[in-house]
């Protein structure tokens, strides 16, 4: 039965604390957090097989995510790694990666085709008849050699550990490197002397519009200042200190000047499995404005923000957080008393108001957001969020 140290279990209650405290400013900071608490938790805790792992960190799920949303990156990050325990397993069993088997079968059947073409009309019927057996051959092959369910059961520790932390230093490379490949899409989708419009701070959008200008790019960037909490004025100092031309609206006068941008360019907290997001509360609002005047909204997403989650009707609890109304509503003020002051700090917006996700790769529909998804995560994770199994304390 796996077992925990206590250096294991004092290093998740920091990780917790830092969670509840905001440490991680950035997205990709919580991401990377994420993955040395799990590598932590992989290297130095006691299992014998990689079925005990797997049950381990699923149990350590729920408080690892303690004080953050369902859709949260850590979340993200544990699905991630679970794949990643799994597709190791069936490469020291079989020596290939899962899925390989039917990728050879179809390229077999591929492979066949130019001879068949090629036939005379004579020796199709005997052809056809081997075209048979190979296909039962290939298929009792494929049968003996795809992996059983409880196949993470057969692979000990001592071939599993070393392989999957050196899978788990790529992915964490992968995801220092995230924001700055995605940024590098940049010129395909900035032109020259466009009019642009973001709201608030996102550090993978600044990165995004700097990386244009870098390039000699020239643009003009409106930003809406994302009341109360203002970020807009950070993300405008940081973009014309690297002289971009940056004009800072309030969030009222989205619609007014809607008419005058040519796209809008926004980041995201998580990507849902439907092509909807969870952005920085006022997003729905400006999607809607864009939506009227037929302006692309473009979504910057690393790949660790995609979440299997679905949320067809948006629970504004279950996917958000509310932070003190001090800035709205004084806490001296006479109103207090009278007044319900609510502050949410995300919207949810539907995938027909999003025109396009740009990630690490290629920029896609929200259509395709799915696939990418169930290429990222396995099947049996994706009910991570709805485990009522927890962790001992």
């Amino acid at each position: 039965m796996a077992r925990i140290t206590v250096d294991i279990e004092n290093e998740i209650d920091r990780f917790c604390n830092n969670v509840k405290q905001s440490t991680y400013t950035r997205s990709v900071d919580l991401a990377l957090a994420t993955i040395l608490i799990l590598k932590k938790l992989i290297g130095e805790s006691k299992w014998s097989n990689a079925s005990e792992l797997i049950t381990l960190i699923r149990s350590y799920a729920h408080r690892l995510n303690e004080g953050q949303p369902v859709d949260s990156i850590t979340f993200n990050i544990t699905r991630r790694i679970l794949k990643l325990i799994r597709e190791v397993s069936v490469r020291i069993i079989h020596g290939r990666n899962e899925g390989s088997d039917i990728s050879l079968t179809l390229q077999a059947v591929l492979n066949d085709r130019p001879a068949m073409s090629a036939m005379n009309e004579d020796e199709t019927e005997d052809s056809n008849e081997d075209l048979k057996l190979k296909k039962k051959q290939i298929h009792a092959d494929l049968t003996e050699s795809l992996p059983v369910s409880n196949i993470e059961g057969d692979v000990p520790v001592q071939r599993l550990r070393p392989e999957l932390m050196d899978d788990l230093n790529w992915a964490s490379t992968e995801i220092e490197l995230s924001v700055k490949n995605l940024a590098q899409q940049a010129l395909a989708h900035i032109h020259a002397n466009e009019i642009i419009l973001t709201l608030g701070y996102s550090y993978t959008v600044e990165q995004f519009f700097k990386y244009a200008a870098g390039k000699k790019r020239q643009f003009h960037v409106f930003i809406l200042e994302h009341a109360p909490f203002f970020t807009g004025h950070k993300m405008a100092l940081n973009l014309s200190q690297s002289n971009i031309s940056v004009t800072v609206v309030t969030d009222s006068a989205v619609f007014a000047i809607m008419a005058r941008v040519n796209k809008i360019l926004i980041g995201t907290r998580s990507l849902l499995a439907n092509g909807g997001l969870t952005a920085k509360s006022g997003t729905y609002n400006l999607a809607l404005a864009a939506k009227n005047y037929n302006v692309p909204l473009l979504v910057c997403a690393p790949t660790y923000k995609f979440s299997p989650t679905y949320l067809p009707s948006f629970d504004p609890v279950m996917c958000n957080s509310f932070p003190s109304p001090e800035n709205i509503l004084a806490y001296e003020s006479s109103y207090q008393s009278s007044l319900d002051t609510v502050v949410p700090t995300h919207d949810y917006v539907p995938p027909e108001l999003v025109t396009l996700i740009i990630g690490s790769g290629m920029g896609n529909a929200p259509s395709y957001v799915y696939r990418i998804v169930s290429e990222l995560y396995s099947a049996e994770d994706n009910d991570l969020e709805r485990s009522q199994k927890k962790s001992p304390r």
